[in-house]
């Protein structure tokens, strides 16, 4: 019954994961085409430049009606692909992070609320989700870059294997690691405490507590993992004809970003990319953290 239990718990953190990527998608799309845009350190950052990025057909004046509607429709790329790996990547992100906190505890005697528990639990957690998130962050991202007329999904997988193999949808893993476990450790080490501090000050737990709590720690693990993201995004389409001129690996990339771009680069999209992770980050912990505190009031209600 209690796999069971925590099964139920994860489906519900992961459906509302969907919604979240669903509804914030687009501001992803923005976040990775200025991630991925290359701009010399000289060049304006103006309004201009800015809808050129993210809508180059809106201020083409040779475009028609239907080809402007399509840039905006463009935002949406790579959704079908966010949605069909959200929910087993985050079902084994919480499952692992969850279950670790639990052998830490009763075989190690490493607390639950001790920051060394959270902290090697979101560590392992990444681990594991990383396998999922990979292939998904990989066809996603070039999806989102893709200017013009794409290819459907099917002849867009397959064009993936035949070129790259099927290491090709593990393109960045390692670096995503390198990215994403101090973002994870830092999240949920962040996370758990603030909890534990409002908690103890407050007397019923109310799932505002929680989104406040996800959001803040959200935001902090964003900026710690931002500059490295960024490379790894570049790196991830590099095969991809979008991604040419990131071949060289994530080193030559960042030595670019710097010669060429300027400091700026690493933190290119920052704002785009905090709009997508809060509520993202928020609606999935907050539902998650509810179900788990009405565990009996669930179990009565199915029963």
């Amino acid at each position: 019954m209690s796999n069971t239990i925590d099964s139920y718990y994860v489906f519900a953190s992961s459906a509302a994961g969907l919604v979240a990527r669903t509804i914030t998608h687009p501001i992803d799309t923005i976040n990775i085409r200025l991630q991925t845009t290359t701009l010399q350190s000289t060049q304006p950052r103006s309004a201009h430049v800015f809808k050129t990025i993210i809508f180059p057909d809106l201020v083409d004046r040779n475009t028609s009606f239907k080809e402007k509607m399509q840039s905006v429709k463009g935002l949406y790329r790579g959704l079908p692909v966010a949605l069909f790996f959200a929910v087993p990547a985050l079902s084994v992100y919480l499952s692992c992070y969850e279950s670790t906190k639990r052998k830490l505890s009763t075989t190690y005697h490493v607390p639950q609320d001790s920051s060394l528990n959270h902290l090697i639990s979101g560590c392992a957690a990444e681990v594991a989700g990383g396998l999922l998130f990979t292939p998904m962050e990989v066809m996603k991202n070039r999806l989102q870059t893709q200017r013009g007329q794409h290819v459907g999904l099917r002849l867009f997988v397959s064009n993936i294997y035949k070129q790259e193999g099927f290491r090709g949808f593990f393109r960045g893993y390692w670096m995503g690691l390198a990215v994403f476990v101090p973002h994870s450790m830092a999240y949920f080490a962040t996370y758990e405490k603030l909890k534990q501090w409002v908690l103890s000050k407050v007397d019923k737990k109310h799932f505002s507590i929680y989104m406040a709590c996800s959001s803040t720690a959200g935001v902090a693990s964003i900026l710690i993992s931002t500059p490295l993201d960024i490379i790894k995004t570049r790196w991830q389409i590099s095969a991809a004809e979008q991604g040419k001129a990131y071949r060289d690996g994530p080193i030559a990339i960042a030595k670019n970003m710097l010669l060429k771009e300027g400091r700026g680069a690493f933190i290119r999209g920052i704002y785009a990319r905090i709009a997508w992770g809060i509520p993202t980050t928020a609606i999935s912990m907050t539902v998650f953290e509810v179900l788990k505190d009405n565990k009996s009031k669930i179990l009565n209600i199915l029963n």
